[in-house]
């Protein structure tokens, strides 16, 4: 087991530990946020046809050529087509057709001219401008063309997803099975939301913070379960969640007080702790452990400190599990808008938002930044790793971001 990990070794731990999950093929329709499991390609050409981009008649362009209000090029009308027809005789020599938006363009054809742009008499067609080849047509293969490569494997599937992959006739997604998720929040003093609190009691919130967040990274949360302070307990239910669980999370017992058990109750259980303590502020009391099959990510029962290290730590390794090939959080370096006058010898982790006056960037902080406290995560797009420091950070300071 190792104390006073680093960030990048324990954010490394949890990556390498994070079991592989197997593919299952879904419906289309149950497809949206599920993970791609393997790569896709294009199925047909899109569009799989030349079609007119407009309401209007299609013809030759050649025959065009030299038109104008004095000498126009002159057509007849052999027919109408519209979306969803096909015409299967290739257009004669100095005909069109009256063509609707979407419809395919006859063999013969490779212009349209909009219905407002033409003079029109009976079954003829005048046309006063010279077009050129393929003017407001979309040409078959104009977005992709069969076999090229669509989406890939690790892609989570948003609703744009699935209208690609609509539109490329795929009726089944093979993708990641869920993870199954388990929550185990500990603590003698938590009272579920909803009833009356004793003295000396708080509500339980990391329950329901991270069912939702588990659930937003696309795990398959079946059961939140909450313990007293008793190492027994703590000890038979890890066991009973790893029998059936691929990640578990713990919040609450993480430390070294007189009732924090989570990592003795893991060592009973016969899990292999993989870190214990990280190198940071808030969020130190934070390790992680295989039971069986299961990853375990232990977090601290303060709520601000829980989420730092979900953050900071345990996502990457929870969209990695998901399947996700995007799961480390993306990084930049911005100024910081207002100086920060607490010392710290380790990283600290602070909760904001990206601000931009006029083309500079900046993180700006929130307030609420405790070990108990939640309200910095309101309205936060962005975290600042500042560097262990002796001395104030001025405003401007140039510090590591990330976007979660």
């Amino acid at each position: 087991m190792i104390r006073n990990i680093s960030i990048p070794d324990a954010v490394s731990a949890l990556l390498s530990s994070a079991p592989k999950l197997c593919p299952e093929e879904v419906p289309l329709s149950d497809a949206l946020s599920r993970v791609l499991a393997e790569d896709l390609p294009a199925k047909v050409d899109l569009p799989p046809f030349h079609r007119s981009a407009y309401d209007g008649f299609a013809f030759r362009s050649a025959e065009t050529a030299g038109a104008s209000d004095r000498s126009p090029a002159v057509f007849r009308i052999t027919k109408t087509i519209t979306a969803g027809d096909f015409c299967p005789d290739p257009l004669q020599a100095g005909c069109c057709v009256r063509i609707m938006t979407g419809a395919p363009l006859p063999e013969g054809t490779d212009c349209v001219i909009n219905f407002e742009c033409v003079t029109q008499s009976e079954d003829m067609l005048f046309v006063s401008q010279p077009l050129h080849p393929w003017q407001n047509v979309d040409q078959q293969g104009d977005e992709l063309r069969f076999g090229a490569p669509l989406l890939k494997k690790g892609d989570r599937l948003t609703p744009f997803h699935l209208g690609l992959l609509a539109s490329q006739g795929y009726g089944r997604i093979p993708v990641f099975i869920k993870p199954r998720a388990a929550i185990l929040s500990t603590g003698s003093e938590l009272v579920s939301p909803g009833l009356s609190l004793s003295p000396g009691k708080i509500y339980d919130s990391n329950l329901s913070v991270f069912r939702a967040l588990l659930e937003q990274e696309g795990c398959h949360v079946t059961q939140c379960c909450h313990v007293a302070d008793e190492e027994d307990t703590i000890h038979t239910k890890l066991r009973e969640l790893a029998s059936r669980h691929d990640l578990i999370v713990t919040t609450g017992g993480a430390s070294v007080g007189d009732k924090d058990y989570i990592c003795s109750a893991l060592e009973q259980a016969g899990a292999g702790i993989l870190f214990y303590h990280v190198n940071m502020k808030p969020g130190s009391c934070c390790f992680g452990a295989r039971l069986g099959g299961s990853l375990v990510i232990s977090l601290s029962g303060n709520p601000g400190a829980a989420l730092t290290a979900w953050f900071r730590i345990a996502l990457p390794s929870v969209r990695k599990l998901s399947g996700r090939r995007d799961y480390q959080l993306r990084e930049t370096t911005l100024p910081l808008a207002e100086s920060f006058h607490k010392t710290c010898p380790f990283p600290r982790i602070l909760k904001g938002h990206l601000e931009t006056d006029g083309s500079v960037t900046q993180f700006a902080a929130h307030d609420g930044q405790k070990n108990n406290m939640q309200t910095a995560f309101l309205h936060m797009n962005a975290l600042a790793e500042l560097p262990p420091t002796d001395v104030p950070l001025p405003a401007g300071t140039l510090v590591r971001v990330l976007l979660p």
